[in-house]
C-alpha cells in the first residue's frame, strides 16, 4: 500500500512538474522577477509534503515512472543548423549531379564526397542533396545502405538532417542538404563500398514499402546507387576457428513441446556459451544449443538466461529481430549465397525469409517456411517491471526448407551419413533503456548477424552422434556422388573448408557435455508454454 500510494504522489508531483516547468519558463523568458518568484515558490511548496513523506523512495519512484522517457531521447538538433541546410537552390560545384525520381515526389539530386578513400574503422563523410517536389507523408523516412563485394552491409539511416527536418516538415520545393558521416566496419573485407539510397515508409517490410523510381539508376531493392568508396588498408579479418558439429540422429520421435525431454537430446552435445558478438555491448547471460536430426527435420533446441524476457511482437513476420530473438542462417549447399534465415521470439511468433544471393540484396521476405516451435517461459514476456529467469525454445524445420525458393539446390535430403551444411544461431537481446545487444553460436560482428563466412559446420551423425568406419574398399573408391538436379551447376565447397577424414571418427571440438551432465533445468510445471506450428 505504501509503494502504491507514493507511486501516485509520484505521478502527481511529476505532472505538477511539469506544469511549473512551463510557467518557470515563460516567466523567465519575459524577465518578470515577480513572476518567477512566484512560480519558485510553488513549486516548492508543491514539493515539501511529498518529500516529507519518503524523500529517499520518492526518488526512487519517480525515476521508475513517467519522469523519466522510456528508452534514449532524440538527439536534438539546432534550428540554426536545420535552416543552415536548407537551400534555395542547388550549389554550382557539386561533385556528382544526379537526377533520381522517387514516385514523382522527391528528387535525388547528387553528392559531394570528401572521403574517397575509406579504411576500416576509420570515418567517412558525403553530402546528400534532395529537393521535394511534393511532400510524400509523414510515414517516409530516407535510408541508405553500404554494401562490398564480399557481402559486407551497413545501414546508414540516420543523419541529423532526417533526425532534426523529417518528412513530415518538408515543403514543396524544399532543397534539403544531407551531410552523412559514418564509420566503416573494422571487420570491412572488400575493397570497395557502395553506397545506396532510397525512401521507405515507416511499418512496412520489404522492397515492397520502399518509394518506387521512376527515372534514374535503381537497383532491384528500389535503390539509387550513388558513390563507390574505394577501401584501403585492410586484410581479410581473421575468421573464428572453424568448428565442425557432428548432429546426431533421432533414435525416437521428437515432441516439440519446449522441454526437449527425450532421449536423443542427452546425446546431443551442448554448444559453448554463445559469444558476444564483436563491436557490440555484452549480452551479459548464458545461451546454449543442441541439434539432432531425422529424415524429415531438423531439430534445435536454444536454452536463454534472460532476467527481462520481452517482446511486443506476437504476429507472423513482425519485426521480431528488433526486440528478444533466436535466429538461425542455414547455408546448406555451403556455397555463400542462397540461404534461409528463421526467427522465434518469447511469445512464439515466427519470422522467415529467404535470400538468394546475399544480405542487402534481393531478398524474400514472402517466403513462408513449415518450421514447428514451442517456448517455454520462466517469468513473463509482456512485463519490464519484473524479473524473469529463462526462456527456451525447440524448433523442427522440415528438411526441404533449406532450399528456400531453390528447389533445384543440390542438397541431399535427407541427408547421408558425414553429409556438411553451414549455419549460425544468433540471439538477440534488446535491455529495456539500452541498443540491441547480440550473441551466436560462431563469433559474429554486431554489424552483420548473418555473416555467411563464420557459419560453423555441421555434419551429420548416426544415432550415437559417430560416423561409420570407412572400409577398405570405401579407402579406395570415391563416396557416391550426390544424385544431379536438372539444370542445377556443380557447387564447389567454400575454400578453407575441412575434408572428412578417411578413417576413424572426427573428435568433437569446442563443446561441452551433454545437458545431463548439467544443471537440471528449473521444473517446467512452474513455466509457461506456447506452442504453434
Amino acid at each position: 500500500m505504501m509503494v502504491r500510494a507514493l507511486s501516485q504522489r509520484a505521478r502527481y508531483f511529476c505532472q505538477c512538474l511539469r506544469a511549473h516547468r512551463l510557467v518557470l519558463r515563460l516567466a523567465a523568458c519575459s524577465g518578470d522577477s515577480k513572476r518567477l518568484a512566484f512560480a519558485l515558490a510553488s513549486t516548492l511548496t508543491l514539493a515539501l509534503p511529498v518529500m516529507k513523506i519518503a524523500s529517499f523512495a520518492l526518488v526512487a519512484l519517480v525515476s521508475l515512472f513517467s519522469c523519466v522517457e522510456k528508452g534514449p531521447p532524440d538527439k536534438k538538433v539546432d534550428e540554426a543548423y536545420i535552416q543552415a541546410n536548407l537551400l534555395s537552390e542547388l550549389p554550382a560545384d557539386i561533385d556528382n549531379a544526379m537526377q533520381v525520381d522517387f514516385g514523382g515526389k522527391v528528387l535525388y539530386l547528387g553528392n559531394s564526397v570528401s572521403t574517397k578513400v575509406l579504411s576500416p574503422g576509420g570515418a567517412g563523410r558525403i553530402v546528400h542533396y534532395w529537393k521535394v517536389v511534393e511532400p510524400p507523408g509523414a510515414d517516409w523516412k530516407i535510408f541508405a545502405h553500404l554494401n562490398g563485394p564480399s557481402g559486407d552491409w551497413l545501414n546508414l539511416d540516420s543523419t541529423d538532417m532526417r533526425t532534426g527536418y523529417p518528412s513530415s516538415k518538408w515543403k514543396a520545393g524544399d532543397i534539403i542538404r544531407d551531410e552523412q558521416k559514418f564509420a566503416l566496419a573494422k571487420m570491412w573485407r572488400g575493397k570497395s563500398a557502395l553506397l545506396s539510397v532510397g525512401l521507405y515508409k515507416k511499418g512496412g517490410q520489404g522492397t515492397s514499402a520502399r518509394m518506387p523510381i521512376i527515372a534514374g539508376p535503381k537497383d532491384a531493392e528500389r535503390r539509387t546507387p550513388v558513390y563507390t568508396f574505394v577501401v584501403k588498408g585492410g586484410s581479410m579479418p581473421s575468421q573464428p576457428k572453424k568448428t565442425v558439429y557432428r548432429i546426431p540422429k533421432a533414435s525416437e520421435p521428437i515432441v516439440i513441446d519446449g522441454k526437449a525431454t527425450e532421449a536423443s537430446w542427452k546425446v546431443a552435445p551442448m554448444s559453448p556459451n554463445f559469444s558476444d558478438a564483436e563491436g557490440g555491448r555484452a549480452v551479459g547471460a548464458d545461451t546454449h544449443a543442441q541439434l539432432l536430426w531425422d529424415d524429415n527435420f531438423l531439430y534445435a533446441f536454444i536454452q536463454i538466461s534472460d532476467k527481462d524476457i520481452y517482446s511486443q511482437f506476437k504476429n507472423q513476420d513482425d519485426t521480431l529481430w528488433k526486440e528478444d530473438v533466436i535466429e538461425l542462417f542455414i547455408d546448406a549447399d555451403r556455397n555463400g549465397r542462397g540461404y534461409i534465415e528463421l526467427q522465434v521470439n518469447p511469445n512464439n511468433a515466427h519470422f522467415d525469409a529467404w535470400f538468394p544471393i546475399g544480405r542487402g540484396q534481393k531478398h524474400h521476405f514472402e517466403w513462408d517456411s513449415k518450421m514447428k516451435s514451442a517456448v517455454v517461459v520462466d517469468g513473463t514476456s509482456d512485463s519490464r517491471d519484473d524479473t524473469d529467469r529463462s526462456w527456451n525454445v525447440e524448433i523442427a524445420i522440415p528438411l526441404e526448407d533449406v532450399k528456400g525458393m531453390n528447389a533445384a539446390m543440390p542438397v541431399r535430403l535427407p541427408p547421408a551419413l558425414g553429409d556438411k551444411w553451414r549455419m549460425n544461431i544468433v540471439r538477440g537481446e534488446k535491455p529495456k533503456d539500452k541498443g540491441l545487444a547480440a550473441s551466436s553460436w560462431n563469433p559474429i560482428t554486431i554489424q552483420d548477424f548473418h555473416a555467411l563466412g563464420r557459419m560453423l559446420t555441421v555434419e551429420f551423425a548416426d544415432e550415437e552422434g559417430e560416423l561409420p568406419v570407412p572400409t577398405q574398399r570405401s579407402r579406395t573408391l570415391p563416396p557416391p556422388p550426390v544424385s544431379p538436379v536438372p539444370g542445377a551447376s556443380s557447387v564447389p565447397v567454400p575454400s578453407g573448408e575441412a575434408v572428412p577424414a578417411s578413417t576413424g571418427s572426427v573428435p568433437s571440438t569446442g563443446l561441452v557435455p551433454p545437458k545431463d551432465k548439467l544443471a537440471p533445468l528449473k521444473d517446467p510445471s512452474s513455466t509457461k508454454a506456447k506452442a504453434a506450428e
